[in-house]
């Protein structure tokens, strides 16, 4: 069984994101058997952080994030002040902005973070 957005009758619900790999309504069945047994959970991040998200590493680290990243690099910077010092927090910068570069130019001059 998988998670799927849905209306109170049951119809698939559209789903938007930016980022074209997190554009989809539902998850398979891997993802919504790791929720079920509590090994993973899945939080939201708005596209405006992920596209703050995106300048910041940047900026600070001269690496552009493909979009799908800048939504967990905005998870956590979000959660930052939540972060003891000695934690170890690891993500996995996959995929290259570079394609986005111009998607995130558009979605600017269109009042996007």
């Amino acid at each position: 069984m998988s998670y799927l957005l849905q209306d109170a009758d049951g119809q698939v619900q559209p789903a938007h994101s930016i980022s074209a790999g997190l554009d989809y309504p539902g998850v398979g069945p891997e993802h919504s058997y790791l929720k079920d047994t509590g090994r993973v959970r899945y939080d939201a991040v708005t596209d405006d952080a992920a596209l703050a998200a995106f300048h910041r590493m940047g900026a600070l680290e001269g690496i552009l994030p493909a979009l799908e990243t800048a939504h967990a690099l905005a998870w956590v910077l979000d959660g930052a002040r939540k972060w003891k010092s000695s934690d170890v927090v690891l993500v996995n910068v996959s995929g290259r902005g570079d394609k986005d570069v111009q998607h995130v130019a558009d979605l600017g001059a269109k009042g996007h973070a």
